[in-house]
């Protein structure tokens, strides 16, 4: 039953890095409201594909997790 709790966070995150990795814009703007009014706050373009590479890492390294032996992982 552990094991399968284990496998199953893995695998959820998974799916968030893979999110991360394929829509980084909408998952890094966000809005800011001061006294001239709103603002929206948007990543620059290093920002992005940074943000792409380490969804694709943290999706690599969590699908070794549920599918790999523990050995690989040190």
């Amino acid at each position: 039953m552990v094991s399968f709790v284990f496998q199953l966070v893995a695998l959820v995150i998974v799916v968030f890095g893979l999110a991360q990795a394929a829509f980084p814009r909408q998952m890094s703007q966000w809005e800011a409201r001061g006294p001239a009014g709103e603002t929206q706050i948007q990543p620059g373009p290093m920002r992005l594909v940074m943000m792409r590479v380490m969804g694709l890492v943290v999706a690599v390294v969590a699908l070794l997790v549920v599918f790999g032996s523990p050995s690989l992982l040190f």
